[in-house]
C-alpha cells in the first residue's frame, strides 16, 4: 500500500477521497491512526491500482490548494454530506480551533489573536450578504482613484474566500504567529505581518493584478521565520517536525505546476511572503549570535 498523506481534519481526508472516486472510479484506504500529534486519517492507494501515477500526481496540488472548487464539487456529486460538512464552524471544532480556545490562548499573543478575530470576523460579515461589497472596498487598489486608499494595501489580507481558505491561513497563523509574538514580542509580529501584507500585495498585484485575498503572504513570512530560526538560532524555540521543510517546497512548487492542471494560485504573494519571513529571521539571529 502506498501512503499518500494523513490529516487530523477529516473533511479534508474525505473531500479528497470523493475527489478520486468521481475523477477516476478509485476508492482509497482510509485508517484512522493516533500519532504524537493527535488523531488523524491518513489515506492509502493499492499499487496495483488504475491510474496509479496520475492519482500521486494529484496529492500534492490538492495539499497545497485543497480549497479548489474541483475538489467540493467531486465531494457534492458523490451526494456524501458528511464528507462536504465544510461550515466554518464545523471545520474549526474538527481542528479544534473554537473561540473557547481562542480566548484561552489570547494573552501569549494579543495581536496574533486581534488579526485571527479580525479575519473570523469579516468572513462572517460575508457569509451574512456582504460579501461583495467587502470584496469591493478591500481589494488591492485598482487604478489611480484607489491609490491614496491606504488600508487596500492591507486589507486584502484579512478576506477570505471559503472555509477552507480561512481555516488553513489562521491555523498557520495562529500556531507560529502567537509563538512569535510570544518569544519576540508584539512588535516583531506586527512587523512581519505589515512588511510581508504590503510587499507580497504588490508583488502579486504585479503578476496577477488587484483581485486577490487571504493572509497566505503573511503566513509565508511567519512560516519562513520560523523555519530560519529554528534552523540558525541561538536557541531552540520552535522545534518544528522533520517534514516541515519538504511542507514548505511542496507549497511552493506546486504553485508553479499548478496552472497546468486549472488551478490557480497566489505563488507570488507566497515567495514574496517566504522572503520576508527567511530576511526578518536572518536579521533577528544576527545579534542574538553576538549575545
Amino acid at each position: 500500500m502506498q501512503y499518500l498523506f494523513g490529516s487530523e481534519i477529516p473533511t479534508l481526508a474525505f473531500r479528497f477521497r470523493d475527489y478520486i472516486r468521481a475523477q477516476f472510479n478509485v476508492e482509497l484506504v482510509l485508517r484512522e491512526v493516533n500519532d504524537k500529534n493527535g488523531p488523524q486519517i491518513q489515506l492509502f492507494l493499492s499499487e496495483n491500482t488504475p491510474h496509479f501515477a496520475a492519482i500521486l500526481a494529484e496529492v500534492p496540488l490538492f495539499l497545497a490548494d485543497p480549497l479548489h472548487a474541483k475538489y467540493e464539487q467531486a465531494s457534492w456529486q458523490r451526494g456524501d454530506t458528511s464528507s462536504t460538512h465544510t461550515s466554518l464552524k464545523g471545520i474549526l471544532q474538527q481542528s479544534g480551533l473554537t473561540f473557547s480556545t481562542l480566548l484561552n490562548r489570547a494573552q501569549t499573543g494579543p495581536f496574533t489573536f486581534f488579526i485571527t478575530v479580525l479575519c473570523l470576523l469579516i468572513y462572517l460579515f460575508q457569509l451574512s450578504g456582504y460579501q461583495d461589497s467587502i470584496l469591493n472596498v478591500m481589494h488591492y487598489p485598482e487604478n489611480t482613484s484607489q491609490d491614496t486608499q491606504i488600508w487596500r494595501y492591507l486589507s486584502h489580507t484579512l478576506v477570505h474566500l471559503s472555509p477552507l481558505h480561512i481555516l488553513f491561513n489562521l491555523i498557520w497563523w495562529w500556531l507560529f504567529g502567537h509563538m512569535i509574538e510570544r518569544h519576540f514580542g508584539t512588535g516583531k509580529v506586527v512587523q512581519l505581518f505589515l512588511i510581508a501584507g504590503l510587499l507580497s500585495g504588490v508583488a502579486q498585484n504585479l503578476a496577477s493584478g488587484p483581485y486577490f485575498f487571504g493572509l497566505s503572504g503573511v503566513v509565508y513570512a511567519v512560516l519562513g521565520y520560523v523555519f530560519i530560526y529554528d534552523k540558525w538560532g541561538k536557541k531552540a524555540i520552535f522545534t518544528l517536525p522533520s517534514g516541515f521543510s519538504l511542507m514548505l517546497m511542496v507549497g511552493i512548487v506546486s504553485g508553479f505546476i499548478s496552472p497546468l492542471f486549472g488551478v490557480e494560485m497566489g505563488n507570488t504573494a507566497h515567495i514574496t511572503g517566504l522572503m520576508v519571513g527567511f530576511l526578518l529571521a536572518g536579521i533577528t539571529i544576527r545579534p542574538t549570535r553576538k549575545g
